[in-house]
């Protein structure tokens, strides 16, 4: 069973997630976010794209960037149904590869038009931690799972997701081409995403319209969005992880930031290129 605990190794993987795993989407019986067909001149990104976010850490005094995180899409036409290929990568800083290496490999295949996945496979080596995911998404929406751990075990699992069921990856995609246009403050939906074995639930709350300073790039209008975290080795439970995108065509991460047991953790905008639309979010 996958618990917080197997990620207590690195804050980085924590920007990737966005969200954080919460039961309260469940209990609550909020609608799950629309799948919809997507028209192509509405996409927010397109082939090319390369995101890179840096990570760091706070605790005190201590502020210090620790890793970066980098999101690149492709594509792949030869198939029956076009589909996008999303690659993400998580690297420690070199200094911090002395005392821990994070070192982890993300992969997506999901389709053009609603953005489902088909395919996923993660790669991680975090210190001595080490674990691999293969997915395959069936029509019914079940994912047909392979884990391979630290001792080499093979563990392969019929996953029941939904139709609102994603990976990481694609989860990252998905949110930003939603109609946001469609969303007024405080409405909350629920997401669920699989993850080795297992499959959790989460709830997006929409907070409305911000203006926020990204350090090397000035500031943007943003749309802020909440995730509740859970009590654990890494968070204390009580507060919530919040991020930002860019309130233009792209929705574009600029920034993330949750408390965790000692200190905050914040990931912000790196560097961006190839990007779909124009940066019309930044006003200075």
């Amino acid at each position: 069973m996958t618990t917080l605990s197997g990620y207590r190794s690195t804050i980085l993987v924590l920007f990737l997630l966005t969200l954080s795993w919460s039961s309260y989407a469940q209990e609550s019986g909020k609608d799950c976010l629309p799948v919809r067909e997507i028209p192509p001149s509405q996409v927010a990104f397109e082939v090319g794209e390369k995101l890179t976010i840096i990570a760091s850490y706070t605790w005190g005094v201590v502020n210090t960037d620790v890793g970066t995180v980098t999101f690149e899409i492709s594509e792949n036409n030869s198939g029956r149904i076009p589909q996008f290929v999303a690659k993400g990568k998580i690297r420690t800083a070199r200094f911090f590869n002395a005392f821990f290496r994070v070192d982890d490999y993300y992969e997506s295949h999901f389709n053009k038009t609603d953005m489902r996945p088909t395919y996923f496979t993660r790669d991680i080596h975090e210190g001595k931690y080490f674990i691999q995911n293969f997915y395959h998404y069936n029509p019914d929406h079940s994912i047909n799972a392979r884990i391979i751990r630290k001792d080499r075990s093979v563990q392969d699992t019929l996953l029941p997701g939904t139709i609102c069921t994603f990976d990481f990856i694609t989860l990252f995609y998905f949110l930003r081409n939603l109609d946001f246009t469609a969303m007024d403050p405080g409405d909350v939906s629920s997401i669920s995403f699989a993850v080795d074995d297992e499959i959790f639930d989460l709830y997006l709350r929409y907070d409305g319209k911000e203006e926020i300073k990204i350090q090397g790039h000035g500031t943007f209008r943003c749309l802020k969005f909440s995730a509740q975290t859970v009590a654990g080795v890494v968070f204390d439970g009580k507060e919530d992880l919040c991020f930002w995108i860019s309130d233009d065509n792209n929705r574009i991460p600029l920034f993330v930031e949750s408390p965790v047991v000692i200190g905050r953790i914040t990931g912000r905008l790196g560097s961006y290129e190839n990007l779909r639309h124009p940066l019309t979010s930044k006003i200075k």
